[in-house]
């Protein structure tokens, strides 16, 4: 049980994070050209629909049976993977 509240906790820590660095990415988006500015818009919005999947797979895991945690957990991993991603790459284009 220890573990899986590790977990949570760590995966609230990054949520955090996540969403400082989307809240400096609005911010940029706000500075560049019209011409960038949809696509910096489009791709923060990417990444907000994948950071809302990870919110949504961890409230899962809070909810998740014993049994059934390590399910939700391999599900949370992937969708994490996936954000984790998805903010590399758009930060990358942020530059």
């Amino acid at each position: 049980m220890e573990k899986r509240n590790l977990y949570i906790e760590k995966i609230e820590a990054n949520l955090a994070q996540y969403n400082a660095k989307l809240a400096e990415m609005r911010a940029k988006a706000a500075e560049v050209q019209a011409d960038m500015k949809l696509e910096y818009l489009n791709q923060i919005e990417k990444v907000e629909k994948m950071r809302d999947n990870v919110k949504d797979k961890h409230e899962q895991l809070q909810q998740a049976s014993e049994s059934a945690w390590e399910d939700v957990k391999s599900g949370t991993e992937k969708a994490w993977n996936e954000l984790t991603e998805a903010v590399d790459k758009a930060t990358h284009r942020f530059k």
